[in-house]
């Protein structure tokens, strides 16, 4: 089964233009012992204000992984950026609106969101 990606204000899709250079920001970046590096990865949408990506692979599969390039974490004794296989709509969604929750306060504390 596909997920389905609810694009809200933190999140957005990745304009073709940029995935080419998407995919080469990952490829130096991504710790040669990163368990992703397995795949051949297309990113499908990025965060607002993070290096936090939802990527497939290129050939239409229905894996689906989040990888933020701001958290770590450690397998089999190294550290790499943190992943997850999303394999649930309810935990795709949830990492959505986490990330909404987090775009409308900071939002909030700009003084650029108006509850009318």
């Amino acid at each position: 089964m596909q997920l389905n990606i609810k694009f809200n204000d933190a999140w957005e899709s990745v304009p073709l233009n940029y995935v080419d250079e998407l995919i080469a920001l990952l490829d130096r970046n991504l710790q040669p012992s990163h368990p992703l590096r397995s795949f051949k990865l297309f990113p499908l949408a990025k965060c607002w204000r993070q290096h936090k990506y939802l990527l497939e692979e290129e050939d239409p599969s229905d894996l689906l992984w989040v990888l933020d390039m701001g958290k770590k974490m450690r397998i089999q004794g190294k550290t790499v950026f943190y992943f997850k296989l999303l394999e649930k709509q309810e935990d795709l969604d949830a990492i959505l609106k986490a990330d909404y929750d987090a775009w409308v306060q900071y939002m909030k504390d700009a003084g650029a969101w108006y509850e009318g």
